[in-house]
């Protein structure tokens, strides 16, 4: 009797080897698009918190101009009126100035403060509680952010100023990012 063997015949490792190579680089077109949105999700995340940071700024210098016009003072040192204004003379240096227009909420000063000229503005920081962006490093919850927010007001006449909100920051990947808001103010009332 003759036994006749048939071999099986299976996949050979070369083979094999090339079907995980097929399939590894499959899965990794994706997933490597699916990082990349994430990336640009958080980096736009960034500069649409920075933006309005900007803005929060502007309507602070706006709401103050007009105050001091209003109340009878000088629009931008707050001075000469029966009660005194806010003086935005420290935004008026060549490092600029700071402050937290959240603060008069909490019955404290919201006057602006000239950043260092060395060290420049201070970080901001997020207070969950109150889910506002702040100076104030008190309280538990409240946590330092990525931003530095720095008012700039450059004189162009007497009754014009360029005012300049620099928001930076720099992001998970260590590139340093920037927002700039400009506009023009004017002494609407003489």
């Amino acid at each position: 009797m003759t036994a006749k063997f048939k071999m099986k015949r299976g996949f050979t490792l070369i083979e094999t080897l090339v079907a995980v190579m097929i399939l590894a680089t499959a899965v990794a077109g994706p997933l490597s698009i699916a990082s990349r949105a994430l990336n640009t999700s958080l980096v736009a995340k960034d500069q649409i918190t920075a933006f309005f940071l900007a803005q929060d700024a502007v309507e602070y210098v706006r709401f103050v101009r007009d105050t001091n016009t209003l109340e009878g003072n000088d629009w931008l040192s707050g001075t000469g009126g029966a009660t005194a204004g806010i003086d935005l003379t420290p935004c008026q240096g060549a490092s600029g100035c700071y402050v937290d227009s959240t603060m008069a909420v909490s019955g404290v000063a919201d006057t602006p403060t000239a950043c260092d000229s060395g060290s420049g503005c201070p970080v901001m920081y997020y207070d969950n509680t109150n889910s506002r962006f702040t100076y104030d490093t008190g309280g538990s919850n409240v946590s330092k952010t990525l931003f530095t927010r720095t008012i700039l007001l450059n004189n162009i006449s007497a009754t014009e100023q360029q005012l300049t909100v620099t928001i930076s920051w720099s992001d998970l990947g260590g590139v340093t990012r920037r927002v700039n808001v400009y506009e023009n103010l004017f002494q609407w009332q003489g």
